[in-house]
């Protein structure tokens, strides 16, 4: 193998580590998007279930003594 080859090979294992980090980070940056579309879905939940449970209780007293 000579000089140029190995220098040749360095550069091709260089651009192709490149590309694998991009791809890395594009994969993660996405994860995260959808982590947090997920967490935001959760908050909307509990949101709702603390408005429900505010309209619910409304008139609702109920003696219970006999």
């Amino acid at each position: 193998m000579s000089a140029i080859d190995s220098s040749v090979a360095s550069v091709l294992a260089a651009q192709q580590f490149a590309v694998q980090s991009n791809i890395a980070t594009a994969v993660a940056a996405k994860a995260l998007d959808v982590i947090e579309q997920q967490g935001q879905a959760a908050v909307e939940l509990l949101d709702g279930a603390v408005q429900f449970s505010k309209e619910a209780g409304k008139g609702d007293g109920v003696d219970v003594q006999a």
